[in-house]
């Protein structure tokens, strides 16, 4: 595309508003307010970005995939930084506002009057896209309230810092009920046993190890005396933060032979995956990496690498926090575009 050779006129800006207005309430639009942008102002790819130094994140583009925008919108984290300092033949413009936004576009001959034009969108941009931010974050915690967890057979607690429990489901309260092991007290999970309360207290807190990955995890066998036993599975990770702020892990809690409280089995219900797409995300959910999870199974890790790629279409992630999102907030995967 070559630079425009007038400004856009009033009712094309109007039109970029409304675009932004609608992207507000749906980040999956915001491509199209973003292709609208680009078309004013002469170029062919339009940024939002956040963060400072070396890498940031982009939230979206006028080209990134709508579904990838609805992820990145209203998460408190960006673990995948995936821009460097701004190339030669590129202009950034700082958005005003808290947030470290950034407008990027891939035109660096700018004229005085276009100049001028990106000054004043700079600050609605900003506001449009914090507005977004805002609203989906308000979403992603609404997505993990009572009247979601509550019908899942699963049994779901969510903890903060030191073990505090900040949610937990009729499901989770009845399990824990049949055992000895665990138990909530003065409001926080706590192992009966010294090992055990050591081992969830090194998951919980601050200095937790975490993998690569920024993920913790530890699946524990829960004796019930004569009853099957119950498995806890704990998945810690700053990356909760993203749906409830304070939170820092979740544990599932279940009776791995009963079908109906399996997590692996209710993802897989949601999402019409077949059998042996449920074998691999049980693995995955307990933090099995790809050869760990062929080794169980007895394939090559290439047929667990396809059926991984199955999985990601399905359901829209491979990765552990993700798939646990999935679970505690009742989402079908959205629909293509």
């Amino acid at each position: 595309m070559f630079p425009r050779a007038s400004l856009p006129s009033a009712e094309e800006l109007l039109e970029v508003l409304g675009d932004l207005l609608i992207a507000v309430q749906e980040p999956g639009l915001w491509p199209a307010a973003l292709s609208r942008i680009a078309d004013c102002l002469g170029c062919q790819q339009v940024m939002i970005l956040r963060g400072d130094g070396n890498r940031r994140a982009v939230l979206a583009t006028n080209s990134l995939d709508p579904t990838a925008i609805r992820k990145l919108a209203g998460r408190r984290s960006d673990p995948d930084a995936t821009w460097p300092a701004c190339p030669p033949e590129h202009r950034e413009f700082s958005l005003p506002g808290e947030g470290h936004l950034s407008l990027l576009i891939d035109r660096a001959d700018l004229d005085a009057e276009t100049f001028v034009l990106i000054e004043r969108m700079a600050p609605l941009l900003g506001r449009a896209w914090r507005l977004t931010d805002a609203l989906a974050a308000s979403e992603r915690r609404q997505s993990w309230g009572p009247r979601v967890l509550e019908p899942l057979a699963t049994g779901i607690l969510i903890l903060g810092r030191d073990g505090i429990v900040l949610q937990s489901n009729a499901a989770a309260n009845r399990q824990l009920a049949t055992q000895s092991e665990l138990r909530i007290e003065d409001g926080k999970l706590r192992g009966a046993g010294q090992a055990l309360d050591r081992s969830l207290a090194a998951l919980l807190t601050a200095d937790a190890r975490l993998d690569e990955r920024r993920v913790a995890t530890e699946s524990i066998l829960i004796s019930r005396g004569g009853e099957s036993s119950l498995e806890a599975l704990v998945v810690a990770s700053p990356l909760f933060a993203d749906a409830l702020p304070a939170s820092i892990a979740v544990v599932l809690l279940f009776d791995p032979r009963e079908d109906a409280e399996n997590p692996a089995v209710a993802l897989a219900a949601r999402h019409d995956l077949s059998f042996e797409q449920t074998q691999v995300v049980g693995h995955l959910l307990r933090g099995q990496s790809i050869p760990e999870t062929a080794a169980r199974l007895g394939v090559p890790t290439e047929v667990i690498s396809s059926c991984l790629g199955g999985i990601y279409r399905q359901v829209g992630t491979t990765r552990q926090v993700e798939l646990v999102k999935l679970l505690l907030s009742g989402a079908r995967k959205s629909p293509a575009g």
